[in-house]
């Protein structure tokens, strides 16, 4: 009986130690396979906690799609700060192998040479006929392509809707109408209409889809269309149905008014619908009240390769992303809408509140088609800054702007 049990005890003890060593072992395969991969890193500005779950999503959703490359994400943000981050990283050669950023903001980069030329992957990735031209056009210089389409945005007109009924009014169709609306719905505490106007790229995003809907393009910047696009902006603020703190607010600071009720209708875009919706507020979005002309700005994100890094690994991430379910979820969970048409259709079905968004998307144009966008943007943003504090004329700022796209 006692030889029994010792070898019982005999072969507990075997078990255990081929069970740890199997375990050993798997785990050295593990750590093996991970060394095996290359490394990849991509840089994003995305900071809420929806596009950050959604980044971890996507990364998740590579590393498992393939055996080749391990994805990791890091924050550099807020996006105001991500082109200087970014700068530090090129003046140090510390470098992600991608970036996710501002489409406006690409140009500038292929001009000094950082991002890889992409085209022969690009083109080879399935229906590329079904992305929105003007997203493919914010990824194109001189005929090549040098990032790909992540998400695409433009803006709408917001309204409360229990304050327009409650005044009897209608959602404005027109800059007429919009500026009569907006001074009917002005009342002490409460503005009829807000918009960023914020130095930098912000304000002038906004401020162009007055301009452009005013007749001007952006290559005559500066013009009649221009002139009234200030006027119109000035006028608003003088009689005081806009404020002129705008200067000092983001797109984020007019969307937290707007939730406060301390504006009634405002320029924005569905980045806010998540705040907007979590704060209970009975909002609609119209198409944007349009002037000679309905034309607006494109916005979002593209994904760019930087020069010398991985370019291999980087082209499999993007023809991962490409793909309508991975794009689809990544979109649905960041609260974007996917630049493909068949799959912005799709995201609709869950979010209709993008309609108008969506809509919208065929009457925007790039600001990187335009080539001397980065110096426009900046002139814009001052220009606005100017007339709206009362330091300078519409006349004065469109012949500053004028002169300046001229040199």
């Amino acid at each position: 009986m006692k030889r029994l049990k010792n070898k019982a005890w005999v072969l507990f003890i075997l078990c255990i130690l081929l069970l740890s060593g199997g375990c050993a072992a798997s785990e050295d395969k593990t750590k093996k396979d991970m060394k095996q991969r290359e490394e990849l890193l991509l840089w994003s500005y995305y900071e809420t906690d929806n596009q950050k779950n959604a980044m971890d999503d996507l990364m998740k959703g590579f590393n498992e799609s393939q055996e080749s490359y391990h994805l990791t994400w890091e924050y550099h943000g807020p996006v105001t700060e991500f082109n200087k981050r970014l700068a530090i990283a090129i003046t140090q050669d510390q470098l992600p192998d991608m970036v996710i950023m501002d489409n406006p903001d690409i140009p500038s980069y292929i001009k000094m040479d950082k991002f890889e030329d992409i085209t022969e992957a690009v083109e080879k990735i399935e229906d590329l006929d079904q992305y929105f031209p003007s997203v493919m056009e914010s990824v194109e210089y001189g005929g090549r392509y040098y990032g790909f389409p992540f998400c695409c945005n433009n803006v709408g007109l917001i309204y409360n809707k229990d304050v327009l009924k409650e005044s009897g009014e209608s959602v404005p169709k027109t800059w007429e109408e919009l500026a009569q609306t907006a001074k009917k719905l002005t009342r002490p505490g409460r503005y009829g209409f807000a918009m960023s106007a914020i130095g930098g790229e912000q304000g002038a995003f906004q401020f162009t889809n007055f301009m452009l809907s005013a007749g001007d393009d952006l290559d005559q910047a500066g013009g009649e269309g221009t002139l009234k696009a200030f006027t119109y902006i000035q006028d608003m603020v003088e009689q005081g149905i806009m404020s002129r703190e705008c200067v000092n607010w983001s797109q984020n600071d007019v969307a937290r008014k707007f939730i406060a009720g301390e504006c009634a209708m405002m320029e924005n875009g569905p980045w806010v619908f998540p705040a907007l919706d979590e704060a209970g507020v009975n909002y609609g979005i119209a198409e944007f009240p349009s002037d000679q002309r309905t034309v607006g700005v494109m916005g979002g994100e593209d994904i760019a390769v930087l020069k010398g890094k991985n370019v291999e690994g980087s082209i499999a991430f993007l023809e991962y992303y490409s793909q309508i379910d991975t794009m689809l979820n990544i979109n649905l969970r960041a609260n974007s809408l996917p630049p493909r048409k068949d799959v912005a259709k799709l995201f609709l079905k869950a979010k209709p509140e993008y309609q108008v968004i969506l809509s919208q998307m065929d009457t925007c144009i790039s600001r990187t088609g335009f080539e001397d966008w980065s110096k426009l943007s900046e002139l814009l943003s001052k220009g606005q800054y100017e007339i709206m504090t009362g330091e300078s004329t519409p006349q004065e700022v469109c012949g500053k702007i004028r002169q300046e796209m001229k040199n």
